[in-house]
């Protein structure tokens, strides 16, 4: 993220672009990529002309110096080219519901760079948005865009109308998910067949939740008793990740803050039995729950600055997490027994609430000190 830290502009980074905030002299770039026919076969009557793309980069301009948020231009890292026009914006200046959209050049189609943006914008608005409902409208002809929607996190959840366009077909609408905090005040209310049944399909694909698989549902029960009683005297919290209430409202994944550790731990939360439905794998559902919980935690728990997890080594859960801004920061070999021949490493990570670095350079060459 090297560019982030040295331009203040960049809103978002991903593994190979950026996202930075627009600017009137890059009406060159947004007439090139709004005005390639290539990009509109599936809707052409949508593709703007000049004076229309001059507008609605003044209105992009705009966005972001009255909401801090908007449609961004899409930068690859690698070259500093602009490839891309991508963002969340204000539908109808409505603060409660975020567009999601992105447009690439034609020449940058089909390398999943869709994808990688769109997933890493619904996790921003998840974390960073929470009041503000993410959703996505695609021509249902579009099965590539569909498709991204998708794995990016979003659920069909109908059809909608194209404003201001009457003869228009009716467009695919998207959802994202929600994520429900379950306080001291209303931990009775949490659904113990429903989390239960969750825990136990994760456990028994071979997630690294607490036990292994065939573990007998009485004893994970017990297991999530014993939170659910630490959720009601106040010392953790419960994250629940549910579908749109088109889709019934159900349970698609759950996390814990544990966050009452005591002297001198106090500003620190434990991050413990974050899981998603196996059945919805691909989905960016992990990254969205981890990043909204990382939110939850920024919001309800102030006094909190570092937060911590451990995981299980042989899933491939370190590069889950150190995509999601988290860093190693110890491990033990063999520290975990599955079985008398299955070993595996305990590893420990760790970041700031607030998204700072984990580490600063310190005066002394060579060393580095935990920032404070």
């Amino acid at each position: 993220m090297t560019e982030a830290a040295h331009d203040t502009a960049v809103w978002l980074t991903t593994p190979r672009l950026l996202l930075r905030r627009p600017r009137p002299d890059d009406l060159g770039d947004y007439l090139r990529l709004h005005s390639d026919p290539r990009t509109y076969v599936h809707a052409p009557a949508s593709m703007p002309g000049p004076e229309r793309c001059r507008e609605r980069l003044d209105a992009d301009v705009a966005d972001w110096e009255r909401d801090d948020l908007g449609y961004a231009a899409v930068v690859d890292r690698a070259d500093g080219a602009v490839i891309g026009w991508a963002g969340l914006r204000h539908k109808d200046s409505d603060p409660a519901e975020l567009n999601l959209y992105y447009r690439l050049a034609h020449d940058r189609l089909g390398g999943g760079l869709g994808r990688e943006i769109a997933r890493a914008l619904v996790a921003w608005a998840v974390e960073h948005r929470p009041q503000a409902l993410v959703t996505a409208m695609v021509d249902r002809v579009n099965t590539a865009s569909l498709r991204t929607s998708e794995r990016a996190g979003l659920f069909p959840v109908g059809l909608r109308e194209v404003r201001d366009e009457p003869d228009a077909e009716p467009m695919t609408y998207l959802e994202a998910p929600s994520l429900v905090v379950v306080t001291s005040r209303d931990a009775a209310a949490a659904s113990r067949d429903e989390v239960v049944d969750l825990w136990m399909r994760v456990n028994d694909a071979g997630g690294a939740v607490g036990f292994l698989p065939g573990a007998p549902r009485s004893a994970v029960a017990a297991a999530f008793d014993r939170h659910l009683a630490d959720v009601a005297d106040g010392r953790s919290l419960l994250c629940l990740l549910r579908a749109p209430e088109a889709h019934g409202g159900s349970l698609l994944g759950l996390g814990l803050w544990e966050h009452a550790r005591g002297f001198p731990h106090e500003h620190v939360a434990g991050l413990v039995r974050l899981m998603v439905d196996p059945s919805l794998q691909g989905r960016n559902l992990g990254r969205v729950l981890l990043s909204g919980m990382v939110g939850v935690a920024r919001r309800e728990l102030p006094h909190v600055e570092l937060l911590r997890l451990d995981y299980r080594g042989g899933l491939g859960l370190g590069a889950f997490y150190r995509g999601a801004g988290w860093t190693e920061v110890g491990r033990v070999p063999g520290g975990l027994r599955l079985s008398a021949t299955d070993y595996r490493d305990d590893v420990a990570m760790a970041r700031r609430v607030d998204g700072a670095p984990l580490f600063r350079r310190s005066p002394v060459r060579g060393t580095v000190s935990r920032r404070r």
